[in-house]
């Protein structure tokens, strides 16, 4: 149970706005994003924030708070909290990819033989076998193993550039 005695503070001038009251957003989609969570008291306290939001067009929405006990379900039905991780300690993410023993996906050629053929030869004027592109497929599942750990251990459902090393 939620033991807050308001809902949200007024982004301008942080006074509380209680449950089941009236408050104000901004109609620009950035603002209304859950993770600005932009919410004003007053019209005047919207139209305080336009001096650093630097919006062409927009105006304020009128909206209700939701009840006590509504805040508590909203709550429970979040996504899950980004964590940081340090890219360093690969301990986790090696034993995470250990046991989930998908080491043996089979897959399709996921390199383009043509150009890593190119390009063998044009380095170093040696021919390439399949067995070299069934190595470089493997490796190439490995890292994208390794890459979904890290966005999951970080809380994201994107795997970056970050992620695979």
């Amino acid at each position: 149970m939620n033991d807050m005695t308001y809902w949200k503070k007024c982004s301008t001038c942080k006074k509380p706005i209680s449950f089941s009251s009236k408050f104000f957003l901004c109609s620009v989609s950035t603002c209304k994003h859950p993770r600005k969570g932009f919410v004003f008291c007053s019209v005047e306290c919207w139209d305080a924030h336009l001096g650093f939001a630097n919006h062409r067009e927009s105006w304020a929405e009128e909206a209700v708070a939701p009840k006590h006990n509504e805040v508590d379900n909203l709550q429970e039905d979040r996504a899950p909290v980004r964590k940081i991780v340090d890219p360093k300690n690969t301990n986790l993410i090696e034993s995470a990819i250990a046991s989930n023993s998908s080491m043996d996906i089979k897959t399709d050629t996921l390199v383009v033989v043509s150009k890593v053929k190119q390009l063998i030869q044009s380095q170093s004027s040696f021919n390439t076998s399949q067995c070299c592109i069934d190595a470089l497929t493997k490796k190439v599942v490995k890292e994208c193993l390794k890459g979904i750990e890290k966005a999951k251990i970080a809380g994201r459902k994107t795997v970056m550039g970050r992620d695979i090393e």
